[in-house]
């Protein structure tokens, strides 16, 4: 586990990680909500881009796009 700074985005984190594809893809679309507060995961959300699932892949997109556009 990183240190993130907040338990919050760590866990979330955590969950972008998960064998369950439903739970990859809800992690990353709660990151997007958090705006600022998740460019921690930029470097984990990258890396689903290349997930198997396709629905985690748009929401990873999704979630990167906000991130970077807050993070700007």
């Amino acid at each position: 586990m990183g240190n993130y700074q907040d338990p919050l985005i760590e866990r979330l984190i955590e969950k972008l990680r998960h064998a369950d594809p439903l739970t990859r893809r809800n992690a990353a679309a709660a990151l997007r909500l958090h705006g600022a507060r998740a460019v921690a995961a930029v470097g984990e959300l990258t890396g689903l881009l290349s997930d198997e699932d396709p629905r985690v892949r748009a929401e990873a997109a999704r979630a990167l796009d906000r991130l970077r556009s807050v993070a700007a």
